[in-house]
């Protein structure tokens, strides 16, 4: 999907007023914790500045719903939710990075295309009763051999010199017939292998777990350091719910007829099952804007308590102008505290 094809929302719109329901992260436990995975990587010549007060200059977005990517898909549970509460909880947290919805259309700096979605699960029946015939065809070829073996001998013993069956026994041929029909199992399940292979690499590209399971994918995976691939694997294969922020140069992807140019983009995602996305998908945004225009070192990984905001919650309460100052550049006043 081409940015230059959305539609950006009214800028307006991100200045809107929303109750939300709920308060900031719950104590940490397990069961309401949201086991995050986020990958971030900004183009080389992209470099953020701060001002005297060590914070970030501002820069100004427009954002739009780019939807599930290809291949993917959004479920029965996404389906309820609008984008534009998606929206709000970003640009919450973009506005604590410096980054704020552009007002004015000549200032506008970057095009934010937010794509949300889950992945596909890996389970391709046809996949595992292949491997299952691979297996089941290795087994009969080896007790059809044995079979073959002892005939063998069995006539060896019992006819005299010279007067071998040329032709084999039945065993011979059954045998050879197992061999051949391992072979052709093989040759199936390399396709499906391959199939496999494509697919994961598709979602990991997605996700941002590519870099890293090439890294486990080394010498380390046969010396008793394969459970961090299998884990990775595991992760890629499972359904997922994902949002995808990327950020485009608005005047070269929009303004001017020239390819799209993409300045940085966060990649963020949770496990599917067992996680409610209205839930627990502010809390993956919460933990991961952070990123939000920086670089991760790989893909990281933490365990974090549930940011309590619903998504389907969120009541939209009309339209308002930027006229106060965002809550996280506020600074107390001489003598306050905190």
């Amino acid at each position: 999907m081409h940015p230059t094809s959305l539609r950006p929302l009214a800028a307006s719109l991100f200045a809107s007023l929303f109750l939300l329901t709920g308060s900031g992260p719950a104590a940490e436990d397990d069961e309401n914790s949201v086991l995050t995975s986020v990958f971030a990587r900004t183009a080389k010549d992209y470099r953020r500045v701060k001002d005297e007060k060590g914070r970030w200059v501002r820069e100004y977005y427009a954002m739009t719903n780019g939807g599930p990517t290809d291949g993917t898909i959004r479920d029965n549970s996404q389906e309820k939710i609008k984008f534009v509460a998606i929206a709000t909880v970003l640009a919450q947290h973009l506005a604590r990075q410096g980054y704020y919805p552009a007002t004015d259309p000549e200032k506008v700096d970057f095009l934010l295309v937010v794509n949300w979605g889950r992945t596909m699960p890996f389970g391709d029946p046809t996949y595992r009763d292949s491997l299952d015939n691979v297996i089941g065809s290795m087994n009969t070829m080896s007790t059809k051999g044995q079979l073959a073996e002892q005939a063998r001998t069995n006539a060896a013993s019992a006819t005299p010199t010279g007067n071998a069956n040329l032709t084999g026994s039945v065993e011979d041929m059954e045998a050879q017939a197992a061999e051949s029909y391992l072979e052709n199992n093989m040759i199936i399940q390399d396709m499906l292998n391959r199939s496999r292979n494509q697919s994961n690499a598709r979602t990991a590209h997605l996700l941002g777990y590519m870099d890293e399971i090439n890294e486990a994918d080394g010498p380390q995976r046969y010396a008793g350091g394969g459970d961090r691939f299998n884990d990775l694997i595991a992760d890629i294969e499972e359904a997922r719910y994902y949002i995808i922020l990327s950020a485009y140069d608005f005047k070269h992807t929009v303004r001017a007829s020239k390819p799209s140019k993409l300045r940085w983009v966060t990649r963020m995602s949770m496990r599917a099952p067992g996680n409610s996305f209205a839930e627990k998908a502010a809390s993956l945004i919460a933990y991961s804007s952070s990123r939000f225009g920086q670089n991760t070192d790989g893909l990281e990984q933490k365990l974090y308590p549930q940011y309590k905001v619903n998504l389907e919650d969120l009541r939209f309460l009309g339209i308002a102008g930027w006229t106060t100052q965002p809550e996280a550049e506020k600074q107390p006043e001489e003598g306050a505290t905190k």
